[in-house]
């Protein structure tokens, strides 16, 4: 089958994971903690390091099934909300949750990193005429921040977001919205990502499917959603699933 998108998670997938989502989420788990205490609305019990297990973190370790590797802001800010037995009404606790995340991002600048080798990657897939995409559950001020301060923006043609307004991975209708701005069927795209919900996004919308072993989950996790488990985006050739 002829491949002409390439569509790609962000995080664990083009850019490094573990430093800078570990780094960021400690912070949002901090400050929305002093935020709401500040205001004596938060339950006293709660520390910042059942927050951060609450969303998948534990230690220096980010669970491949935890909110943080693979869901929206808005289901983090959902769990902290009831966590911390807030009686304010959860819209706007999401927001004050989004813009501490978007804050720790803009705050930690050197953390954006690509992975290894991978701009030239893109650019070369790029002028070979591929349609390449991004698909994320990171929020739109983050994802275009972060993008833009690795260098790669501007090599996609489509950047995906979760930012409330669309149904997040592994539901199909990011991959949907690549397709359509692009002009592609799905069964011309492969996406590529580093966790077992990236896969069964691709799944749900009919595109091949690439596990890359550069975030979160092993190659075991990944093997069984996957048709193809890589170390690295750069190791792919489009004619090995051709």
């Amino acid at each position: 089958m002829e491949i002409k998108g390439l569509l790609f998670d962000k995080d664990g997938t083009l850019l490094e994971f573990h430093r800078m989502w570990l780094k960021v989420a400690q912070g949002a788990a901090r400050d929305i903690l002093q935020q709401y205490r500040d205001k004596s609305r938060a339950h006293p019990e709660v520390s910042e390091r059942q927050l951060l297990e609450a969303i998948g973190i534990w230690g220096e370790r980010v669970d491949n099934h935890g909110l943080l590797a693979s869901n929206p802001v808005e289901d983090t800010a959902e769990v902290w909300h009831r966590l911390l037995r807030l009686k304010g009404g959860l819209p706007d606790f999401t927001r004050d949750v989004k813009a501490h995340f978007n804050r720790q991002v803009a705050e930690n600048p050197l953390l954006i990193q690509p992975l290894p080798g991978i701009r030239d990657k893109l650019a070369g897939w790029k002028q070979q005429g591929f349609k390449l995409g991004v698909a994320t559950a990171d929020t739109r001020d983050s994802t275009l921040y972060s993008l833009r301060q690795a260098g790669l923006l501007e090599l996609f043609d489509y950047v995906g977001y979760s930012d409330g307004d669309i149904s997040p991975k592994p539901d199909p209708a990011l991959l949907h919205g690549f397709s359509r701005h692009c002009g592609l069927k799905a069964h011309h795209i492969v996406m590529f990502g580093d966790t077992v919900s990236d896969m069964e996004f691709g799944h749900n919308a009919g595109a091949r499917k690439v596990g890359v072993l550069t975030g979160t989950a092993t190659a075991a996790e990944l093997q069984p959603h996957a048709d193809l488990v890589l170390a690295s985006v750069v190791d792919f050739e489009p004619e090995i699933l051709m």
